[in-house]
């Protein structure tokens, strides 16, 4: 009698099951939703057996709820969504699928507490999905160096502990025109690098050439400053630009004042940005106030949380942001000096290029 061999079985990432029995919707609703699930999976390239991170997804005849349907549970995270149609499966394929966030606001059940799912399957296993630098090398080396070399470089370059799944870049570019999202966005220039303030100048010409009602508030620079953005801005027209400083900090021959000017261009940029008459507002160096404690940064971050129009973009610059404002921000960048003309030639700052 010959030996009985196992079956085996491609390696996936998650399972997806649908319910389809008819007790509490439809069959056709859930099998609607499956196609549709199996259309996303040939786009996004989850549906080939030889990824790692590919998605199962199976028509269930009864997953116990007979209420709320249907009912679709992603699995080996256990979560349950419910009242499921294609446009909250869309959501669920992008944001949880593709983005690894589960959709709060359809789920009604959880195996496991939120943060304590099970680690995504080829994360765990060591598998990778796309072919990375590494891979690539290896490839290099098998031309130039034959398999010993190759060897080697698995010896040497396999990382202890694999990196988690990330999207593709064009994945996660499809994904994002497909949900056509848009918002205003609170945009973060810090560090102790310069072009914090010129990167946001950069923005401010990008957006006035597209006609957006655009506002500069300068929290520290003098108001009788003239410098060449200060100048430029005047020619193009339409830019409402207002200097509440007294200097830079540094400067300051009477902190108090220039605390208390800090703390009146606060009230000025609340006035501006509960407006509406803006599309696009920068606070220039607000980011002092906050660190030195002049505003208190909850307080601050709190109020634009209740306050900033939806679609108003809002950029701020400066040394030392806080962490509360970097995690209120969609976008933070750190400037960091590499190299500096004034420290390494004596060179000072010249007109046209840092002011």
């Amino acid at each position: 009698m010959s030996e009985t061999m196992p079956p085996s079985s491609r390696a996936y990432g998650r399972h997806v099951f649908i319910c389809i029995h008819g007790n509490c919707a439809e069959p056709e609703a859930g099998e609607r939703l499956h196609r549709r699930f199996s259309e996303l999976n040939r786009e996004y390239g989850l549906n080939k057996l030889s990824n790692p991170e590919r998605v199962k997804c199976s028509m269930a005849d009864c997953l116990g709820i007979c209420s709320g349907g249907p009912v679709v549970v992603v699995y080996p995270e256990g979560i349950w969504y419910h009242h499921m149609d294609e446009a909250k499966l869309e959501r669920i394929y992008q944001e949880h699928i593709l983005g690894g966030q589960p959709v709060e606001e359809f789920i009604f059940h959880r195996l496991y507490p939120a943060g304590q799912e099970p680690g995504y399957a080829p994360e765990v296993r060591g598998e990778r999905g796309r072919e990375d630098a590494r891979t690539r090398g290896e490839k290099e080396a098998k031309k130039q160096g034959g398999e010993e070399q190759v060897n080697e470089t698995n010896r040497t370059a396999q990382p202890s502990n694999p990196p988690a799944f990330q999207p593709s870049a064009e994945a996660v570019r499809t994904a994002a025109r497909r949900a056509k999202k848009k918002k205003g966005l609170v945009i973060v220039n810090t560090g102790n690098g310069k072009g914090k303030t010129t990167a946001a100048l950069g923005v401010m010409t990008r957006a006035w050439g597209r006609k957006m009602r655009i506002g500069v508030l300068q929290f520290l620079k003098n108001e009788n400053a003239r410098f060449g953005e200060i100048k430029a801005a005047e020619q193009m027209g339409s830019i409402d630009w207002i200097s509440t400083g007294d200097g830079w900090t540094w400067t300051s021959h009477d902190m108090d004042e220039t605390e208390a000017r800090a703390r009146h261009g606060w009230q000025i940029a609340q006035e501006r940005i509960i407006s509406g008459n803006y599309n696009l507002l920068i606070l220039d160096e607000f980011t002092y106030p906050l660190h030195y404690g002049w505003l208190d940064s909850a307080a601050v971050i709190e109020w634009l949380k209740a306050n900033k129009p939806p679609m108003l973009h809002l950029i701020i610059t400066g040394r030392y942001a806080p962490q509360v404002l970097i995690d209120y921000a969609d976008l933070v960048t750190e400037m960091r000096e590499i190299k500096h003309p004034l420290k390494g030639q004596g060179i000072r700052a010249q007109a046209g290029i840092e002011y």
